[in-house]
This record gives C-alpha cells, sequence and structure tokens, in this order.
C-alpha cells in the first residue's frame, strides 16, 4: 500500500491517435503540475498530435494503434505508484489528482473520477448520470470516466487486454475481483464530439447495441467494423 497520498507520484497515460484538436488544451491543463509524470502513447497519428506533444515536453511514445496496448506501452515506462490513464479530449477538474492519491493512500487502488460531459443539455445530464450509477453499481469503469490504479495492481492483473474494443470493462473485470471502484468526487469532464458528429440517438443506440453484443459474447474483432462507425476508430489486430 501506498504510504502517504501526499507525495506518491502519479503518472497520466494518455492514448492518442489524431487528437490534435484536443490534446494541446489537456496537456497544458496538466503541466502546471510538477508533480506528475505525463506520458502520450501514440497509435500512429498522421496529424500533428506528435508535433504538439514534443512542444509541451511531455513523454512522447509511438506504436501501433490499439488503445489498450498504447496505455499498457505508457504503463510500462511510467515511473509513478499510481497510473491515471486519460482520453485526450477529456479535461480534470483541480482536485482530482489531490483526492486520487488521497483515495489510494486510504486503501482504495483504483477507481475512477465523477463524470460528466462538456454540454448542459438534458441528455447529457441524464447520459452522465447513469455512467456514473453504473460505476457504483457494478464497479465498471469505462476509460473517458478517468480510470486510476497504483501500478502494483496494474502488474497484478496484467493491464489492459489487447482488444480493438471494450479493453475497458475488461479491465475492470480483472479489477473488481480484487476490490470494487472507487469513485473521487473530482470531475472529469469528456467531450460530446462523437454524439454531435453521429447524432445523439444514433450514437447512444450503437453504443449500446454494442454493448449488449459483447456481453453476449460475440467476438470484438466481430463488432471492430461496427465501431469504427462511431468515429472512435481504436482499432488493433487480433493476435497470433
Amino acid at each position: 500500500m501506498i504510504s502517504s497520498g501526499v507525495g506518491s507520484k502519479i503518472s497520466v497515460i494518455i492514448p492518442t491517435l489524431n487528437e490534435e484538436i484536443g490534446i494541446g488544451a489537456l496537456l497544458e491543463s496538466l503541466s502546471s503540475r510538477p508533480d506528475l509524470e505525463i506520458i502520450v502513447s501514440d497509435g500512429g497519428s498522421a496529424d500533428r498530435t506528435e508535433e504538439i506533444c514534443r512542444t509541451c515536453g511531455v513523454t512522447f511514445i509511438a506504436g501501433h494503434p490499439c488503445r489498450g496496448r498504447q496505455m499498457n506501452a505508457g504503463a510500462k515506462i511510467a515511473s509513478g505508484e499510481i497510473l491515471l490513464f486519460l482520453h485526450a479530449d477529456s479535461s480534470l477538474e483541480g482536485r482530482v489528482l489531490d483526492e486520487v492519491r488521497n483515495a489510494v493512500s486510504n486503501g482504495k487502488r483504483w477507481g475512477c473520477c465523477t463524470f460528466g460531459f462538456n454540454e448542459n443539455c438534458l441528455f447529457f445530464k441524464v447520459l452522465a448520470a447513469i455512467c456514473r450509477w453504473r460505476v457504483l453499481l457494478s464497479s465498471i469503469c469505462y476509460g473517458d470516466q478517468g480510470i486510476y490504479c497504483t501500478r502494483e495492481l496494474f502488474r497484478r492483473v496484467n493491464g489492459f487486454p489487447d482488444l480493438p474494443l471494450f479493453e475497458d470493462r475488461v479491465f475492470s473485470g480483472r479489477m473488481r475481483r480484487v476490490g470494487r471502484a472507487f469513485v473521487v468526487q473530482g470531475r472529469i469532464t469528456t467531450s460530446t464530439r462523437r454524439f454531435r458528429k453521429r447524432g445523439l440517438w444514433s450514437m447512444l443506440w450503437k453504443s449500446q447495441l454494442l454493448k449488449l453484443m459483447f456481453m453476449l459474447g460475440v467476438s470484438p474483432y466481430k463488432l471492430s467494423s461496427m465501431y469504427q462507425q462511431t468515429g472512435d476508430a481504436k482499432v488493433c489486430q487480433q493476435q497470433p
């Protein structure tokens, strides 16, 4: 167990794939914290993602496009006792980092942040509330909720699976065998860009259908082509 929430170093790991629009703002908000290690694990971006990251002075590594594999690569080189996995289109409330440290020091070895969207209309308020209750009831956290854990526990469960999607759901399943997820009060806000691009109800229906099919045992590799059509393609090839 980590003995001190105050002194524990956090390694923030951000998987990217063509994230030039939002990555700069996230890195700028984090760069003011000298107690952080920031690692961007890229999946082969063809835009200015790498240029922006190197300008910000963070650790940048490149590999194949697969979000789970990218996060594992970032965790492998991380030096922090606590790992915090963030999506590039997210933003953190200032108190999140200290709350994560305090949670871990009090024995809460993994969990996520309080979730919200960057729009306040009723649709997104209800959806965010459902996501929050899902974590409380099932200890299933998705990547856009800012998953954190100790480095020791991450290694113990062998990290994220190399899947083309739902790597975060499988990871949560591994983690909750050890203990329930703890939700810090600090807020993580994620972009509504995918919903606006594909349509609110269309995006919601398709994402829930994919989750249902995955829970029913459909191979994530068979679902990956449908997932790409949602406009958030992070695809990896099946391992031999």
